[in-house]
């Protein structure tokens, strides 16, 4: 029997203390597909990328937590954007190496050019099998590396960072010979937006992981936000010159529910120019700049 990591652990001691006093809520977990449409602002966006679509989906998580129904709900959600470019940013597997055939069975039928990152749930249980998993549906996989497409007309890179929670992420390798010009940078741990605010350039960062809390009760998960020491929980941040977004996934992990934290798709429009800020993190006490290897060693994160 696998074992709970520490926020699973902390996500069922939520789900228990709000069950005690608001069972019927508990309904409202699984939920259904969530669009989160949003206009983001580029710095160095060619031109010809403004207003290019691209469609997010993360930490799908299949197995008996995820319906597959929700699972196919989000993959149609995200066609039905028509988007450029599709961007799956990690955990497609929970705890068991069986998940890989449902991968191949669940993830298939994205129509736009599908690019993907690994999530640590993916390093832990099979990497090399997520990976081939997502390359025989016909998706790309950046392992620390970028790939050019032409998009409208014109080169985008796409900069896939790997999971930072198993000491697997290495920006500098994964940044080696990318051109300049139209970038989006993928990671599945939100704050490897911290590393990337070292270079002092405005990039922007999708992530996921967080769940959005997936088990949202007040005061309790903030109080776990506080001992995992994650300051991005979902949406838009900024970090210095880092524009960073959130997504809340579309699975489950730990609980098969959800409580205030409904599964989502983001839709993404991208706009050149420059960029509005977006609100400052939570930090609780967290210095960015801090090295983040000595914050990964300080936790608990065995699967």
């Amino acid at each position: 029997m696998a074992r709970l990591s520490r926020r699973e652990f902390l996500l069922g001691a939520a789900a228990t203390a709000f069950a005690a006093t608001a069972r019927p809520a508990l309904a409202a977990g699984g939920g259904s597909i969530t669009r989160e449409p949003h206009e983001i602002v580029v710095p160095d966006l060619d031109p010809a990328h403004d207003g290019l679509r691209v469609a997010q989906l993360s930490d799908l998580h299949v197995g008996p937590m995820t319906p597959v129904e929700r699972v196919r709900a989000a993959i149609e959600e995200a066609n039905r954007f028509r988007p450029d470019l599709v961007v799956l940013t990690g955990d497609y597997l929970s705890h068991d190496k069986a998940g890989v055939a449902l991968m191949r069975e669940q993830l298939g039928g994205l129509e736009a050019p599908t690019l993907a990152t690994l999530g640590n749930h993916d390093r832990w249980v099979d990497p090399r099998g997520a990976s081939a998993a997502l390359e025989d549906l016909g998706y790309g996989v950046l392992e620390n590396r970028n790939t050019t497409l032409t998009l409208r007309h014109a080169p985008f890179t796409v900069i896939g960072i790997d999971d930072l929670w198993t000491r697997s992420a290495d920006p500098p390798r994964a940044m080696k010979g990318a051109p300049a010009g139209s970038r989006l940078y993928l990671a599945h741990v939100p704050a490897t937006a911290d590393l990337l605010a070292n270079w002092g350039k405005p990039m922007l960062l999708l992530s996921g992981h967080t769940h959005g809390g997936q088990v949202n009760v007040p005061l309790l998960t903030p109080a776990i936000r506080w001992m995992i020491r994650e300051p991005y929980i979902g949406g838009s941040y900024q970090v210095e010159k880092v524009r960073l977004y959130v997504n809340r996934g579309v699975g489950n992990v730990g609980l098969g529910i959800r409580i205030n934290a409904p599964p989502e798709v983001s839709l993404l429009t991208l706009r050149a120019g420059v960029a509005s800020p977006a609100r400052e993190p939570s930090r609780d006490g967290r210095d960015a700049r801090t090295s983040h290897q000595d914050w990964v060693d300080s936790v608990w994160n065995s699967p």
